[in-house]
């Protein structure tokens, strides 16, 4: 393995606290599995030494979860620097997130973002790439079925602030023609479809008034002048309909021109010079809009757009142009799937890991030098039934990966789909792939069976889309075809068909999060620290719910101003969290149908245990062994093989050592050695665990240590730990355990309890011993909400 900075056995005084120190410092020693003589946790001094000590020896065990080889197949082009300070992503600031290489990414002829220009703001944009070499751009603004702006000279600039993540793109060319906000068609309802491409050609596809239209942007040049062309193909319709072109300011529409087939707009020092070709269309300025006519038909009507913007002097050679540029395409030619984009097909070479524990993880290799630069920056992943995986990554790209089997060896790698709006989930559906972007969620079709998307349709462009960090990610599903997502506005349903939206609840801050149970019945959402969210959490939404962020919210039903979560999560064992996922009812053993958390900033898993104490859900969370190479963001059981499988990336504040990474979690059958069950009742915990308990040990109370804390909810960035004795005390209490008893399956443990009361955060430590001689010795964090009935035992 290989250490960032240069490394010493520290001896002397200082011992104890620098191994101590180690799990923090070292990435995958806190996952070790040593196997050291137990002692009581009173003795914790001489048992952190010792256990420390005993950690080393076994640290290459658990760095083998997760190889990090010099010189690996998965080593990106431009490795990702060490970010931070001793690899805790607290430390870490701006500049550390400063990375333009999107910049330099062929991320394919679109790219759907919010995008801003001379004052206007397009949340919904879709940015085309026009001309036989992309010498020019057109903004179409899909949620109001508009052109917005064309230029020429370049594509868009991203900055580097934050991977290019946080601000909108900007245009990288001069800016030619601009159209004004609202509607796209006069007076009448729009609804996009989607986009089909063709080569070069992108087709947009959307319904006026129920009638379909076709729409296709394009650049010719001729000599000096490069003029847009817009394409139009329009189905039958009984009436009159408006397609409004631009503003129409100083107009000229030549009483000469019978067809009314031309019409020029002075600029200032420019003009915009616009000319249509087509029976029986016309244009026309009404209300200060220059608009083109299409009368009721019952055929389809076909139309040609010119568009010229420049000095006005070169009028005439427009004109010229205009006049030899006398055919009109059919768009319906271009809906047939053109030659595939993204060859070749990449292999890589998986790892397998080490099968020490009851979990391993073993690494797809992410092909992070492509022909393409695309960032591998992955955040979503779910299965065909044919047992290919399909992976999006935040830039907007989605990949197909096949040859996945036990060894991993002849991984195949195909760029399936790009130009995506930040995708951060992705979902399959009856064989079919949507994709969650912060517009719309896009259902992909390969048409001609290439391996690659020919048709992006809009499935539900029912989203609030906004700019900065307002992120829409985790898209879900249950068993009645429904979709979940979240964003800081809420969580939120959509119908089976995308038609219709349901918000289930709201008050998260800045969520990153999501799990949905099989059945729906359990939703569950992740929000991150910071202001009104002193710590994070797990929340069980209830339908109407408000968790919190934005400021109290008092009623009757709610004396907190906020609903309680689940559990709670020190900040310092989950600074940013990932999803959730539901192991499947047949597999994983004991952890069969238990929830499991991903713990995006410190790339890790947990085990989430629920207990129900009169109808109030309350959770404890179990950390599991293994480590990720980047943050995790979705896992997905694939059906195939009935292991996990996380699609990861960096970001801020994680300790990722990867751009991202698609890794596998296989269940071993090794004894799990954990608890699996947890119960609150008047007078103590009981717990259960995996494996029947060796008796003096579980029954010695100076085998646990229990303390608690509460967090304070205020508009402050987060909170300190707060006393639950003296709440105006910082700290944490400690908590008196009288007596621990092995129950009748041997499994289970009492722990008396004479002082329990509902408080935000637990910490249980235990070392134990299983019945066959191995060690169980770890801790959970628990949020009680209730207490049921005071045990008898």
């Amino acid at each position: 393995m290989r250490f960032r900075r240069p490394t010493k056995l520290l001896v002397g005084q200082d011992s104890c606290r620098a191994l101590t120190s180690l799990p923090a410092k070292i990435p995958g020693l806190d996952g070790a599995s040593p196997h050291p003589v137990r002692l009581p946790l009173r003795h914790a001094a001489i048992q952190t030494v010792f256990q420390g000590i005993l950690a080393l020896a076994f640290f290459s065990v658990a760095a083998g979860q997760v190889p990090l080889a010099a010189g690996s197949a998965d080593a990106p082009s431009e490795p990702v620097p060490p970010r931070g300070t001793d690899g805790d992503p607290s430390l870490q600031v701006e500049r550390d997130w400063i990375d333009g290489r999107w910049n330099r990414t062929d991320v394919g002829q679109f790219l759907a973002s919010n995008l801003e220009f001379s004052g206007n703001r397009v949340p919904k944009g879709l940015t085309i790439k026009v001309g036989e070499m992309n010498e020019g751009a057109v903004c179409f603004d899909t949620g109001s079925c508009a052109w917005r702006a064309a230029w020429t000279g370049g594509f868009l600039r991203f900055d580097p602030a934050r991977f290019g993540l946080i601000h909108a793109p900007r245009i990288a060319g001069d800016m030619m023609i601009t159209s004004p906000s609202g509607a796209g068609w006069a007076g009448m309802p729009t609804w996009y479809n989607g986009l089909h491409q063709h080569g070069k050609r992108v087709v947009l596809e959307y319904r006026v008034d129920n009638a379909r239209v076709l729409d296709s942007p394009w650049l010719e040049t001729r000599d000096e002048l490069k003029v847009f062309i817009r394409s139009i193909e329009l189905a039958p319709h009984p009436a009159e309909l408006k397609l409004i072109v631009a503003a129409a300011g100083e107009g000229e529409l030549p009483a000469t021109a019978p067809s009314q087939g031309r019409a020029v707009i002075n600029l200032g020092t420019k003009v915009l010079a616009v000319s249509v070709l087509g029976v029986q269309v016309s244009l026309a300025n009404e209300n200060g809009k220059l608009v083109l006519r299409f009368p009721a038909h019952d055929a389809p009507l076909r139309a040609k757009l010119l568009l010229w913007a420049g000095d006005k002097k070169l009028l005439p050679r427009f004109d010229e142009f205009a006049i030899a540029a006398s055919k009109i395409e059919n768009l319906t030619a271009l809906l047939e799937p053109g030659p595939g984009r993204w060859w070749p097909e990449l292999q890589t070479q998986g790892q397998r890991g080490l099968d020490t524990d009851f979990l391993a993880v073993d690494t797809l290799t992410v092909p992070y030098d492509n022909p393409w630069s695309a960032l591998m920056f992955l955040a979503g992943v779910d299965f065909t039934p044919n047992g290919a995986a399909y992976v999006c990554s935040i830039h907007g790209d989605v990949w197909r990966v096949t040859g996945i089997d036990d060894s991993l060896r002849n991984l195949r790698w195909k760029r399936y789909a790009t130009g995506l709006f930040q995708p951060l989930g992705l979902k399959v559906r009856d064989g079919e792939v949507f994709v969650l972007g912060r517009d719309q969620i896009t259902r992909l079709h390969d048409l001609n069976a290439d391996g690659e998307a020919d048709f992006y349709e809009n499935f539900s462009n029912l989203i609030d889309t906004a700019p900065g960090h307002n992120y829409v990610t985790c898209l879900e599903n249950d068993v009645a075809g429904n979709f979940y997502y979240v964003d800081p506005r809420g969580v939120h349903r959509i119908s089976p068909d995308g038609r219709s939206n349901t918000t289930l609840a709201a008050g998260f801050r800045n969520p990153n999060g999501l799990g949905v149970s099989p059945d729906g019945s359990i939703v569950t959402v992740a929000p991150q620290q910071g202001e009104w969210t002193p710590s994070s959490a797990l929340c069980e939404v209830k339908l109407g719910g408000y968790y919190g962020y934005g400021g109290p919210r008092v009623t009757a039903d709610r004396p907190l101003g906020y609903d309680a979560p689940l559990c709670w999560i020190p900040h310092s064992v989950d600074n940013s969290s990932g999803s959730q996922v539901w192991v499947p009812a047949d597999r994983w053993g004991p952890l069969s149908g238990q929830m499991l958390h991903l713990l995006w900033g410190r790339c890790g898993l947990m085990l989430v245990l629920r207990d129900v104490v009169d109808g109030v859900a309350q959770g404890a969370v179990v950390p599991l062994p293994g480590r990720f190479l980047s943050g995790p963001n979705r896992g997905s059981f694939n059906p195939s093989d009935g292991h996990l499988y996380v699609a990861g990336s960096t970001g801020w504040q994680t300790s990722a050592v990867k751009d991202g990474a698609l890794q596998r979690i296989r269940y071993t059958a090794k004894p799990a050695r954990l608890p699996i069950r947890w119960h609150a009742q008047a007078n103590g915990l009981a717990l259960t665990f995996t494996e029947p308990l060796e008796r003096s040990a579980a029954e010695d109370p100076g085998s646990y240590a229990l303390h608690r804390w509460n967090y304070r909810y205020a508009r402050s960035y987060g909170s300190k730990d707060w006393s639950v004795v003296d709440p105006q005390r910082e700290g944490r209490d400690e908590v008196a355990l009288t007596s621990a008893r092995l129950l009748a399956d041997g499994k289970s443990v009492f722990l008396e309890v004479p002082d329990l009361r509902s408080v935000m955060q637990m910490e249980v430590k235990y070392n134990l011993n299983a019945a066959d001689g191995k060690p169980l010795r770890s801790q959970l964090w628990l949020t009680l909400n209730r207490l049921g009935t005071a045990a008898v035992h």
